[in-house]
């Protein structure tokens, strides 16, 4: 009896003691609750902005436009549909923001979620022009479904391409139909392999606003025709001498990069080139230079040069003279010789008046 009476008198002294500290905790649960209250209430200020300004922003957390942005990642606008409800919305009522896209299927565990993500970003991106990078790499022969499925999902919206660098096989590129008014800019590269067609693929032929080309090292001009009458822009990174003289025959272009190689075993070239409105003109050799490479640079007859990058090997044993053969209405007013044996006093002599600048081979 006497340890039941403990008990009970112990369970009063609990009581008092509980009541005691609740006491204490209501007005502490109180202030909890006001504080919850006051966050729930709270508007972050970024939160604040109207939906356009919002907008503004993302597009410049991203890559310039047309530079592009990664499907996934810190650098991809799918990163911002993680921060909170109101960003998602913002970004998902965009169109821009999922107008640039890097496509890179080079690793074939990849390419069915980058295709299910390139089917939502066209879609999110409306009716925007679109810069595009598409380069793929197949493992095996079981990537090919999911390749083909990228390159049709592109290939629908081709109407809206703006500036795009793509490397695709000849039997895609013939795909490439219709009329394209937004494009502006290409880089372009063919996949290696494959049957060459029977008769040239022409690219391109209804897209008004196409100025700018760079072919990849894989490009064959005597393969694919391009509107070379209104390319304004070259940048060839790997041909043989009598595929420029071949291009430069009918092109308008004004600022032109070239990169020449030797060329295969056969007849040469027949370097007749009219006069050309390149205003600036950069000739790179991959290699040794050959006669064709000196034979090409002193057919061309260039009025309105400004500007000239030129690798020596271009210029022959002789190459001061050579180099006065660009003279038409003036030498250019910037002169750069690339992988020079010849001195710079030597050019500076020559070539007074030019803005001079000589890379000297080092002996």
């Amino acid at each position: 009896m006497a340890s039941l009476t403990a008990t009970r008198t112990r369970i009063t002294q609990l009581d008092i003691q509980i009541e005691k500290l609740q006491r204490l905790m209501d007005p502490l649960l109180a202030e909890r609750e006001q504080c919850q209250q006051s966050l729930a209430e709270y508007k972050y200020p970024v939160l604040t902005l109207p939906a356009e300004i919002t907008s503004e922003i993302f597009g410049h957390f991203l890559p310039s436009y047309p530079e592009r942005s990664s499907l996934i990642g810190p650098q991809s606008p799918s990163f911002l549909l993680q921060i909170c409800r109101r960003w998602r919305d913002v970004a998902l009522a965009t169109p821009a923001l999922w107008s640039t896209m890097e496509l890179l299927l080079y690793n074939s565990s990849h390419h069915a979620q980058q295709r299910d993500l390139l089917r939502v970003w066209l879609q999110r991106s409306g009716n925007c022009a679109l810069s595009v990078l598409f380069d793929y790499y197949k493992e095996s022969a079981g990537d090919e479904p999911l390749i083909q499925e990228c390159i049709e999902a592109l290939l629908d919206h081709a109407r809206r391409w703006q500036d795009i660098d793509l490397t695709f096989a000849f039997e895609e590129l013939c795909k490439i139909t219709g009329s394209m008014p937004l494009f502006r800019s290409v880089t372009i590269g063919m996949e290696s392999g494959g049957e060459r067609p029977e008769t040239p693929v022409v690219l391109f032929a209804d897209a008004p606003a196409l100025k700018h080309v760079v072919l990849h090292a894989s490009f064959e001009p005597f393969i694919l025709t391009l509107p070379w009458s209104q390319i304004t822009s070259l940048t060839a990174k790997a041909l043989y001498a009598k595929e420029a003289v071949e291009i430069l025959r009918h092109a308008t272009i004004q600022d032109c990069t070239l990169k020449i190689y030797a060329s295969e075993p056969g007849p040469l070239t027949d370097f007749s080139i009219p006069p050309l409105p390149l205003r600036s003109l950069r000739l790179q050799c991959a290699g040794r230079g050959t006669d064709e490479m000196r034979q090409l640079f002193t057919a061309l007859q260039l009025p309105a040069l400004q500007t000239l990058s030129v690798h020596e090997d271009f210029l022959g044993p002789d190459p001061v003279a050579t180099l006065s053969s660009v003279r038409r209405s003036g030498y250019p007013q910037e002169i750069e010789i690339l992988c020079a044996c010849t001195s710079r006093e030597v050019y500076q002599a020559a070539f007074p008046l030019a803005s001079l600048t000589v890379d000297e081979i080092r002996r």
